[in-house]
């Protein structure tokens, strides 16, 4: 198989995990908003796990061709949230924890089908490759959409914490979030600074699963 073809079907193998982690990425921002008392995304149609309902077009290029990306984000008023300036982060860091805790998830029942079940030769040849694919793409968006600058999730939590005197500094942070957030992809920072931390999670992932098969299905 030629290196083009190669790449070609590591692109087909990411686009399941994708679909799947906007959709919990998003339904995560939506129920948690909708338990902190808005229900703008319920009402909108959004608090689904359907995938076409949060599918964003350069978002989703962004992810299968450079490992990381968003979706169409889900509306939250803030102003019918208990306590907008705290919650808005809750919201927030919902879909980053839901994609991390999808990572665990798909690679654990990867190392679990690739040491239980044998696929060589079947129609299921694919089926853990898909499976460690998803959990990596989850992990990406999870550490992609931690960074802080707006639009991403980051910036929402950080601003939780951030006084009020710097205001008027985070004002024009947000006016240029997405100019200053695409320079710093072309410039190869943002895949600096996420790569590694995705290995790294994904690393004590692998350990994790190895050590659950081993209790599971003891040698």
């Amino acid at each position: 198989m030629t290196l083009r073809a190669l790449r070609i079907v590591d692109l087909i193998l990411r686009v399941p995990g994708f679909l799947l982690g906007i959709s919990i990425h998003e339904y995560a921002h939506a129920r948690m908003a909708y338990r902190l008392g808005d229900d703008t995304a319920a009402r909108a149609g959004r608090m689904t796990v359907e995938p076409w309902a949060h599918l964003d077009p350069i978002g989703a290029l962004m992810l299968l061709v450079f490992g990381f990306g968003w979706a169409r984000p889900v509306p939250v008023d803030p102003y019918r949230l208990r306590n907008p300036r705290k919650d808005m982060a809750k919201v927030a860091l919902a879909g980053p924890v839901a994609n991390l805790l999808a990572a665990f998830l798909l690679e654990t029942v990867a190392v679990l089908v690739f040491t239980k079940v044998r696929l060589a030769g079947t129609p299921w040849n694919y089926l853990t490759d898909i499976l460690r694919s998803g959990a990596i793409v989850n992990a990406a968006l999870a550490f992609f959409n931690l960074i802080p600058l707006p639009p991403l999730d980051g910036s929402k939590i950080l601003r939780v914490y951030l006084p009020y005197s710097m205001e008027g500094l985070w004002d024009f942070v947000e006016r240029y979030g997405f100019l200053i957030l695409m320079g710093l992809v072309y410039l190869g920072i943002v895949g600096g600074i996420i790569h590694p931390l995705i290995q790294a999670y994904m690393s004590i992932v692998y350990r994790v699963a190895l050590r659950i098969s081993l209790l599971l299905f003891p040698v």
